[in-house]
């Protein structure tokens, strides 16, 4: 578990050696979780995201350092 403080919270999810990871940031603090199956990861991202109070549906992103935001796809 990281603390990243002064970031606001945000949900993030990536392809990790052929397994999903949904990180969470919460008040600063950064939890990972993984998951085998992408339809799961992208579930329990989505119910993260409610469950903060962000837009729906999370970016899927690239290897992108803790903090740092996912590149847009435009």
């Amino acid at each position: 578990m990281e603390m990243i403080t002064g970031e606001p919270n945000d949900v993030g999810l990536k392809n990790v050696d052929d397994q999903w990871s949904v990180q969470v940031v919460e008040n600063g603090k950064v939890t990972r979780y993984l998951f085998n199956a992408q339809p799961v990861a992208e579930s329990y991202a989505e119910f993260q995201r409610i469950r903060l109070g962000l837009p729906r549906k999370p970016p899927i992103w690239e290897e992108n350092p803790v903090g740092a935001r996912p590149k847009s796809p435009f």
